[in-house]
């Protein structure tokens, strides 16, 4: 039972999107908007020391030595340049060393600290419970001992309303990005996200029997691997599905002769009893159709395990000895090459040991030694070998029974496939069959030829070192 999975940013692919990109969004308004305010207060701070600046230099620009007297003039344009729509206050004070000459005798004095002469220097400070802007600059005149320090101030009301007025511009601006993103980002992200909604239509629009794989035409890079992938397991789905059928239809093929030949013979007990010549002869037919349809399934679901084996073999490889593995199939195999008069002969060398899986391999040279036995010749003989080569380790099996023609021995692993000359033989046609899916599904090479003197050779050539799949596979696992 399908359970409705919430939509959390685990499983939603757009909701991931959009954090991924509204977050570092907003960490980047947030930044800009910092370094905006901090912008802002600069650019307010530079327009309005300007006239600051121009005011203190004009009073000091009349400083003068009169009489042995320090004079000045106060021009009326040194406080009109500060005139702003705020009507901030200005202030001012002209101190000779540490005597008062002329101004607001508790205008907060500046420290100039190592100032140079005719340098404006600017400074906040208070006055009259207000913040001000304090700008000094420190001027000599000739004959006169002390230096003479100018200042003048003036209230912020018209600074803090610009810079209002420009942060405000800077924020609204801000909202106005923001929202945008927050407006046509998800519109942005269904968008890019339009061509898995494609590929998903693709594949809904599919039936349970279409394993035609997606096209790329049209597909993104970034989908691409994404659609080879899912072809691949369309293909390896395919795969399984015909050798279900395959399966299928092998068994009902080959089991529909040996059932009807059971439920003849089960009419004719039924009809002559168990005790009379006919009922005897119906059960010993019962009993090799039973046989026969007991191997026929034992064969259908050896070839079944090892089709679906096949991607999972690397996982079972083990180092085996070849050796001892054909050594104890040709034991389990005496009892039935006694009961066909057929000698088995077994001969092995040193250095036998290679990576397989030990019981897919048992099972194919036991098919192949069955195939000798089966098929050989009243007295014949079945040879088994173990003979290292360059680079692999390989199992020969002989017989001296009446081998295969040249012209069929390219079909021999087909499914079902027997000769006009073995229909007399009891068998289904599967045997090399097996022995082919087995070997393939081992990374092992299969070899047939027909002996010089009558009889057939097929050599299974085991590698010494692992098929590079199955070594991943081992790796992965």
């Amino acid at each position: 039972m399908f359970r409705p999975v919430k939509r959390n940013l685990r499983v939603s692919l757009t909701a991931r999107l959009l954090v991924a990109l509204i977050l570092p969004t907003a960490v980047l308004a947030l930044v800009l908007g910092i370094g905006g305010a901090l912008f802002i207060s600069r650019i307010v701070e530079s327009v309005n020391d300007r006239p600051l600046d121009a005011s203190v230099r004009s009073i000091a620009d009349t400083l003068a030595l009169e009489d042995g007297e320090v004079t000045l003039d106060l021009p009326p344009s040194a406080f009109g340049m500060l005139e702003n729509e705020e009507r901030d206050n200005v202030y001012y004070s002209v101190h000779v060393g540490d005597d008062l000459l002329t101004g607001y005798p508790d205008l907060p004095r500046i420290d100039m600290g190592s100032g140079r002469i005719d340098e404006t220097r600017f400074a906040y400070s208070r006055y009259r419970d207000s913040p001000i802007r304090v700008a000094v600059i420190v001027r000599r005149v000739p004959r006169v001992e002390a230096p003479i320090v100018v200042q003048v101030a003036e209230t912020m009301d018209a600074r803090k309303s610009l810079s209002r007025q420009m942060l405000g511009g800077l924020f609204a601006l801000e909202a106005l990005l923001i929202g945008l993103l927050v407006l046509l980002l998800p519109l942005a992200v269904r968008w890019g996200l339009s061509p898995l909604v494609e590929v998903r239509r693709g594949i809904d629009s599919r039936s349970a029997t279409d394993f035609t794989p997606l096209t790329l035409q049209q597909v993104p890079s970034e989908l691409r691997g994404f659609v080879t992938a899912f072809n691949g397991l369309l293909y390896r789905l395919h795969e399984a599905v015909d050798g279900l059928r395959r399966f299928t239809a092998d068994a009902s093929h080959q089991m529909r002769t040996p059932l009807s030949i059971l439920r003849a013979h089960l009419q004719v007990l039924k009809r002559e009893g168990t005790q009379t010549a006919d009922g005897q002869a119906s059960l010993a037919d019962i009993d090799v159709a039973t046989a026969r349809l007991q191997r026929l399934l034992t064969q259908l679901l050896a070839l079944a395990r090892a089709e679906g084996n096949r991607d999972g073999v690397a996982r079972l490889v083990r180092t085996v000895d070849l050796a001892m593995l054909v050594r104890s199939v040709a034991e389990d195999h005496v009892p039935a090459a006694l009961r066909s008069g057929v000698d088995i002969q077994f001969d092995t060398a040193d250095r036998t040991s290679v990576p397989t899986v030990g019981e897919l391999a048992r099972e194919l040279v036991s098919n192949l030694v069955d195939n000798a036995i089966r098929y050989n010749r009243k007295g014949g003989t079945v040879w088994l070998r173990v003979v290292p080569r360059d680079g692999a380790v390989s199992v020969v099996v002989e017989d001296d029974g009446p081998g295969i023609p040249a012209a069929k021995q390219a079909d021999v692993f087909k499914r079902f496939l027997r000769l006009d000359r073995d229909r007399a033989v009891e068998g289904s046609g599967l045997g090399l069959a097996i022995v082919k899916v087995l070997a393939d599904a081992l990374a092992a090479g299969v070899r047939i030829a027909s002996r010089p003197n009558g009889g057939l050779r097929i050599d299974i050539d085991f590698p010494v070192v692992a098929d590079r799949a199955h070594a991943s596979g081992k790796s992965a696992s």
